[in-house]
């Protein structure tokens, strides 16, 4: 019997991805399987249900935790996944009161107490980066022992919460185990990328630091924190020689929040990769003052063929005020050097964001016409528990602050001076103009006819595409 399995909730990619779930990826959830790994490498006997990248709905994702019925469940939820964890954690307590079901993830660490009293299926919230605090927790609850004295935690005592203190985050990520790829099922055969960022299959992701030191308004660091810890080049090298070997990974998304933050470890990866003649291609996000041209030639000969970098909007007003920090004249600089190396360039756009008209939403498709971008992903502002934007975002416009349509693909927040439907009318004349031009039109039907064993999924993705375009 497992004591404990980790579930990543259903979520369909609709309710994820809205018109665009025919472009939307089912990777696996990569941080319960560092979970389940110190668990397993401390003699607990664990495993894994990640039903939103499988497809499963609540009862496939009940027959399979209980087929072997654990002690303890561990959902992870964001946002707009809470609902779902609350229903999952509501039906097995029905099946087996005796199941004590913890919550992690980006939602509860944000925003505990309203969370652990809007949903009381959820015995104990894991608060924070979880892979010290769920030890220390199922130890104690092994040994039948006081959770008080347990660092980041949030439990039930009768009818009252208590709050344990942070719990220090981990300064050496390098003690972490391998995650525990092995406790999925079909991985990676049956878990696929987002439709325009990859090249080849079977493709999985990593994430190799946690924390950012940057300051904008609209992200939740409430998990990992503004310090950023690295995972050493030797570790990734590891993880990244582990998945091309014993999993057979062709292609590799490097989904950390800016991945080329820091250099030197970086060229040392990108020379280790380089050394062992690695059949790999991959992809990463980056910010556009942490490159240069010698980095990124570097990266483009060990295999990096696309950067997505965070541009958010093309106007300096929007951008000073979401403290951003970027300007927009070094955004050109990066991403001409970026195609002058050679690798494909990816702008990430938000719209809707404090101080948003109809003017600087006209900027901002103006700057993605105009500079050299090969695709681009606009999203709505939403702003999410634990941002710096969410307690005051009712003074800058209106805000729906309903957590299941947080999926910056709903109008939840609008600015002063716009509507509902000028946001959604932008975010229409965004793609559209963007992608509807011979040459973006040209280059993807070349990246369909030299991929043609993954032209369904493109297609797929290019129809989504068009149909929220019109």
């Amino acid at each position: 019997m497992k004591e404990i399995v980790f579930v990543n909730p259903p979520l369909t990619l609709k309710e994820r991805y809205g018109k665009l779930s025919g472009a939307g990826n089912t990777l696996p959830s990569l941080g319960l399987c560092w979970l389940a790994a110190v668990c397993r490498e401390d003699g607990f006997q664990a495993g894994i249900i990640d039903s939103a990248s499988l497809a499963l709905d609540h009862e496939e994702t009940l027959g399979q935790l209980f087929a072997e019925p654990p002690q303890y469940v561990g959902i992870t939820a964001t946002t707009p996944a809470i609902f779902s964890a609350s229903q999952l954690a509501r039906r097995i307590k029905e099946k087996d009161k005796n199941i004590v079901i913890l919550l992690g993830g980006p939602h509860i660490t944000a925003i505990p107490e309203e969370t652990m009293r809007q949903f009381r299926e959820f015995d104990i919230g894991v608060l924070g980066e979880g892979e010290e605090t769920i030890l220390d927790l199922l130890r104690r609850l092994r040994g039948k022992q006081y959770l008080g004295e347990a660092k980041g935690l949030i439990f039930r005592e009768g009818e009252s919460l208590r709050r344990t203190e942070n719990r220090p985050f981990i300064k050496d990520l390098n003690r972490l185990p391998m995650p525990a790829w092995d406790l999925l099922p079909d991985f990676p055969k049956g878990y696929v990328p987002p439709s325009f960022r990859f090249q080849r299959l079977p493709a999985s992701y990593l994430v190799t630091s946690r924390g950012c030191p940057r300051e904008c308004a609209f992200c939740d660091r409430s998990v990992f924190g503004h310090d950023c810890r690295f995972f050493s080049a030797e570790y990734i090298f590891e993880m990244v020689d582990r998945l091309k070997k014993r999993f057979g990974v062709k292609e590799l998304l490097f989904e950390d929040d800016n991945f080329t933050l820091h250099q030197q470890r970086l060229i040392t990866l990108c020379e280790k990769l380089i050394k062992a003649k690695m059949d790999l291609t991959w992809s990463c996000l980056g910010r556009v003052d942490t490159v240069d041209l010698s980095l990124l030639r570097l990266m483009k000969k060990a295999g990096c063929w696309q950067i997505g970098y965070g541009l958010e909007s093309g106007d300096k007003g929007v951008l000073d005020f979401a403290r951003k920090k970027i300007e927009l004249e070094q955004a050109r600089e990066t991403l001409e050097l970026t195609r002058k190396a050679g690798i494909r360039t990816k702008g990430f756009f938000i719209l809707g964001l404090p101080l948003e008209s109809h003017e600087t939403m006209r900027r901002s498709i103006n700057f993605a016409k105009k500079n050299a971008l090969d695709d681009i992903t606009v999203t709505f502002f939403t702003p999410f528990p634990g941002s710096v934007l969410h307690g005051s975002a009712k003074d800058f416009g209106e805000f729906n602050n309903e957590w299941k349509r947080m999926n910056m693909l709903e109008t939840v927040f609008v600015p002063k001076g716009l509507a509902k439907e000028d946001l959604e009318k932008g975010l229409r004349s965004f793609l559209r103009e963007f992608y509807l031009r011979p040459k973006i039109v040209f280059a993807y039907f070349l990246r369909v006819i030299s991929h043609p064993f993954y032209s369904g999924k493109i297609f797929r993705g290019l129809f989504a595409l068009l149909k929220n375009t019109f």
